[in-house]
C-alpha cells in the first residue's frame, strides 16, 4: 500500500531542483512514495531537470503561477487513501526523515505533522548569521516548523484542499488544525538555505508577514502570537545572549515599519529570494 504523495510545487527552481531530489531519492522506495513535480509558470527548464534527476517522477506543468494552484493540481492527481507530503523545491531533506515525519500519522491521532527546520548560514552575513541565533530563539519552534515540509493525513488533507489563493500557504494549512490535531515528529530534520544578505532577508519576512496577514483576514487568527512575543522579550532581559534575540527583534520590527509604510497596494506582493538559490 502507497504509504504517501509527495507534492513539490517548483517555480522557475532549475538551479535547486536536481539538489532537492536527489537529497530525496536517497533511500527512498519509490514503490512506496509516489513523487509529483509540479512546475508552476516556469521560464527555465524546472521540469526538464526534475525529470532527468528523478525519471520516476511525475512532472506536471501548468502555464499559471500559484504554489497553492500548483498544490491543488498535485492533490488531484494524488492518492486520495494515503497521506499527502508537501514539500518545498529548495529544501533538503531525506527518505529517513520523510518516515519519521508520516510516523504520528500512522500510529496517533494527528491530522498533520512537522518536522524541525535546520538553516544553514554559512553562506549568509554576519547579519543574516546574527538574526538567525535570536529567530532559533523563538519558543514557536519547540514543536517544530510547520512551513516548507509537512505531510497531512488523508482526513487532513480533504479538511484542506483546494487551497484558496494564499501567499502562505504553509500557515493557511497550520491554523486550520487545532494544537492537539498537529504533531511534531521530533526525528524528521530538513536544512533551508538562508538568504545571503540583510536585504534578502526582510524581503523574505515581509512576504512571510503579508501572507500571515492575510490567513488571519480570512478568518483563521493565530492564537499563540502574542505569548511567543512576551516569551523573546522575557528571553531578552533573561538570557546572557541577548544580542542575537535583540538584532532579531530590531529586523522584525523594522520590516513592520516598511509594511505600514507600503500601504494595502502591497498586501497580495511575492517576494523571493534568490539569493539562496544561486549555488544550487
Amino acid at each position: 500500500m502507497m504509504k504517501a504523495t509527495i507534492l513539490i510545487p517548483a517555480y522557475n527552481e532549475e538551479t535547486v531542483i536536481a539538489r532537492t531530489l536527489w537529497y530525496l531519492s536517497k533511500g527512498l522506495p519509490l514503490s512506496d512514495f509516489r513523487v509529483i513535480v509540479i512546475a508552476n509558470g516556469c521560464s527555465d527548464a524546472t521540469a526538464a531537470r526534475a525529470r532527468a534527476v528523478m525519471p520516476q517522477a511525475e512532472v506536471i506543468e501548468t502555464d499559471r503561477c500559484g504554489k497553492c494552484h500548483a498544490l491543488n493540481l498535485g492533490f488531484e492527481a494524488s492518492c486520495k487513501s494515503a497521506p499527502v507530503i508537501c514539500l518545498d523545491a529548495d529544501l533538503d531533506v531525506t527518505s529517513e526523515s520523510l518516515t519519521a515525519l508520516l510516523a504520528p500519522l500512522e500510529h496517533g491521532n494527528a491530522l498533520a505533522s512537522c518536522g524541525k527546520m535546520e538553516v544553514v548560514t554559512s553562506e549568509s552575513s554576519a547579519a543574516v548569521r546574527t538574526f538567525y541565533q535570536g529567530w532559533r530563539s523563538n519558543p514557536y519552534f519547540s514543536q517544530g516548523k510547520f512551513g516548507g515540509l509537512f505531510a497531512l493525513s488523508p482526513a487532513g488533507a480533504a479538511r484542506v484542499f483546494p487551497l484558496p489563493e494564499v501567499i502562505a500557504d504553509d500557515e493557511y494549512i497550520r491554523r486550520s488544525f487545532r494544537q492537539e490535531e498537529t504533531a511534531f515528529a521530533a526525528e524528521c530534520s530538513f536544512q533551508a538555505r538562508a538568504p545571503s544578505s540583510l536585504p534578502d532577508l526582510i524581503r523574505v519576512r515581509r512576504r512571510s508577514i503579508r501572507g500571515a496577514r492575510q490567513v488571519t483576514r480570512l478568518g483563521q487568527p493565530s492564537p499563540e502570537r502574542g505569548s511567543t512575543k512576551e516569551m523573546l522579550h522575557r528571553a531578552l532581559v533573561s538570557r546572557p545572549d541577548t544580542l542575537p534575540i535583540a538584532f532579531f527583534l530590531l529586523v522584525m520590527t523594522w520590516v513592520r515599519v516598511c509594511l505600514m509604510l507600503e500601504g494595502q497596494n502591497s498586501c497580495h506582493l511575492w517576494e523571493r529570494d534568490h539569493s539562496s538559490r544561486a549555488a544550487g
